[in-house]
Order: C-alpha cells, then structure tokens, then sequence
C-alpha cells in the first residue's frame, strides 16, 4: 500500500511539473528602472500620441521583413497610457519577440519625436543588432551596439518617414558634420534630447556632441556605458558611420 501512494504522489508531481508554465526571460531595457513616471501629466512634451503611433507603426514596417528572415513575428506594443519612463524589448529564442513602448517617455519635454524613435531604434536593436551580444544564446545586442546600430540604419529610415519635425537648435557642429542633409542633423539632435533625459535620470550635467568620453575601456562593456556622454557619443558615432567609441567597445 505504501508502495502504491509513493508511485501516485510521484505521478501527481510529474504532471504538475509538465504542467508549469515557463516564465518568460527577463527583456532588456533602454535606461534602468527610474521614478520619472511620478512626474507624468506635468509635462508637455512634443510627442503627442498620434505621432507615438506613427513612428511605432513605421518601425514594425521597416523591420517586418527582417524578423521574417529571422522567422520571428515581431510585435510591438504601443502603451501610450502608461506612465513608464522606459521601453524594453525580449525575445525566446523560439519565435517570440515583443517591444514595449510607453507614453510616459513619449511624453517627457526632453523628447524630442526623432528621439522617441532613437529608443525604438534602441530596442529593435538590441533584437537585429548583431554583436557584441548582452545575452548570446538568444542573440540580444549589447547596450551599446543597440545605441549604435539604433542611431544609424534604423532612426535615418525612420526619421525620413515621419510626418513631423522636433523642434531643436542646429549647431554649427552639427551643420558641418552632417553636410550630406537634414536626416543627419536630426539623427544628431535625437542622441542630445536622450541624452538630456539620461543627464536628468543620473544626476548629471547634459552632455555635449563637442565634448567626447576620451576614457579606453580594457574590455568591452556590454551593459550600460558608464557615462552619459559615452552614450551620446555612440548616439553620435552611429549616426555618422563613425567607429564604435573606445568608452564601452573595446576592438
């Protein structure tokens, strides 16, 4: 009788373990978890949410046939109502890919609408970006190869698309590295209005397209670069078709 309870406890156990939902891996994320969704509906930023849509819906265009090639279905959810100040992106390995983007970002003043579209350029990166990886076995690009790949190829398709135009200052900086037309120029003043954010987020002063991170990195950091202005830096890099800046990729 023992004998008999032991083989149907264990049976009970089996199926409950066939039957355990496997949880879903943890997705990457553009900045780390802040507190700047408390500050939402004070702000009037530029991003109203029929542009949040537009620039959603030309992004899961562009990118539809490359998940297609990767034989993925790439969804991407359009969360105007909710206040975080983030996005983030996942996938299984198996198919499975999601992109979150929230109205709490969209709505920050410091974000500009070419801008919004750098963070979803971010985040389809860090899906289609290529090495270096964050997470190898499911193919999830680096912080930094996502800010790169994101400010380039993707936010120039992105940016010629959109009907409307951030409003921002162009800088004879910006006019003299970007000689070849206006994309460039607001691919540059989309890294200033999230680096801005990201000064804002960490407590720093606003970095500056004029003012590079010299530092080296001995090995290639592949979650978030150390400073803000490495980050508008690779913003910078990536728009220009410049190499991957020394403060987080080592060659």
């Amino acid at each position: 009788m023992r004998s008999l309870f032991l083989v149907t406890l264990a049976a009970i156990l089996l199926t409950a373990c066939g039957t355990q939902e496997v949880s879903k891996p943890l997705p990457t994320q553009s900045w780390p978890e802040n507190n700047l969704w408390m500050e939402d509906g004070f702000l009037n930023g530029d991003v109203t949410e029929d542009v949040f849509n537009e620039i959603i819906n030309i992004s899961k265009e562009l990118y539809a046939p490359i998940a297609e090639q990767w034989k993925e279905e790439l969804v991407i959810n359009a969360l105007w109502d909710d206040s975080t100040v983030n996005a983030n992106a996942n996938r299984d390995g198996k198919g499975w890919t999601e992109v979150n983007m929230y109205g709490g970002l969209a709505r920050r003043a410091e974000v500009l609408p070419e801008g919004f579209a750098l963070v979803l350029c971010h985040e389809l990166s860090h899906l289609y970006g290529g090495a270096p990886y964050i997470d190898v076995p499911r193919k999830m690009s680096a912080e930094g190869q996502s800010d790169y790949m994101g400010a380039g190829w993707c936010l120039r398709n992105v940016a010629q698309k959109m009907s409307v135009k951030g409003n921002f200052i162009v800088t004879d900086y910006m006019k003299k590295k970007c000689a070849n037309g206006e994309t460039c120029i607001r691919q540059l003043a989309a890294g200033v209005s999230l680096g801005t954010l990201l000064a804002r987020m960490n407590g720093e002063g606003a970095p500056n397209l004029e003012t590079p991170d010299n530092s080296v990195v001995r090995k290639t950091n592949t979650s978030y670069p150390k400073t803000t202005q490495c980050r508008l830096d690779t913003y910078h890099n990536g728009a220009l078709g410049l190499d991957r800046p020394l403060c987080w990729y080592k060659p």
